[in-house]
């Protein structure tokens, strides 16, 4: 029986993990892809990126963004559950979930405007200025209102006491949560996505070593 709830507990650690990674991957993934007009407006700049013929392959990447949505709302759920207090648990997770849904909206509106370029072709005359418009508006809701409110999260996680984080990850959580609130300056929402990486390599070490104590510790016949 203890066994089975330890296999089980396994099982959870390592869908967080992978959850966490899948987050920072796929969500890098999309913003490279993606690579949506924004900074400086230029006629031009909006030129190139509808004469690229890459729409195809964001709308995949559209759907790969979404399933990392789904890897953090698992890392942070299983984050909430090493949280001894009550109410900085409901404001970790919470929040968390508000970033979660600010990264749907954002890249929906990044998906639309491709699905609607894709799908309007030439029939359509959208001014660049427009494109611009609806591009920043995506942006804004990935890099701002999204990263923002992770990085809330994070900050809240990070100064949270008792949480069962090593020194090295709880700082490394602060500064990933500082970057996001200053996600809308761009490179810093870089440095938040690799809080998914990180803890989620953490987890995976962690799980590996529990288990390997387990076994050695384990009486042979």
């Amino acid at each position: 029986m203890h066994q089975r709830q330890e296999h089980a507990r396994d099982r959870r650690t390592v869908a967080a993990a992978l959850g966490g990674i899948g987050f920072s991957v796929l969500t890098l993934l999309a913003v490279i892809v993606a690579n949506a007009p924004g900074g400086n407006y230029t006629t031009s700049q909006v030129a190139d990126y509808l004469a690229r013929g890459h729409r195809v392959p964001v709308i995949i990447v559209f759907h790969l963004a979404l399933l990392g949505i789904l890897g953090l709302v698992a890392v942070l759920a299983h984050v909430r559950e090493n949280i001894a207090s009550p109410s900085a648990a409901r404001i970790v997770w919470g929040t968390g979930l508000a970033a979660a849904a600010c990264f749907a909206i954002g890249w929906g509106v990044a998906g639309g405007q491709v699905v609607a370029h894709l799908e309007g072709g030439r029939a359509i005359a959208i001014p660049p200025a427009v494109t611009y418009l609806i591009s920043e508006i995506g942006v804004v809701f990935v890099f701002g209102c999204g990263a923002i409110l992770l990085g809330l999260a994070l900050i809240v996680l990070s100064v949270s006491s008792p949480v069962r984080l090593p020194g090295w990850l709880r700082w490394l959580t602060l500064v990933c949560g500082v970057a996001g609130v200053a996600g809308l300056t761009f490179f810093p929402f870089f440095i938040l996505t690799l809080w998914g990486l990180a803890i989620g390599l953490w987890l995976l070490a962690t799980t590996r070593s529990a288990r390997s104590a387990s076994t050695t510790l384990q009486p042979t016949t």
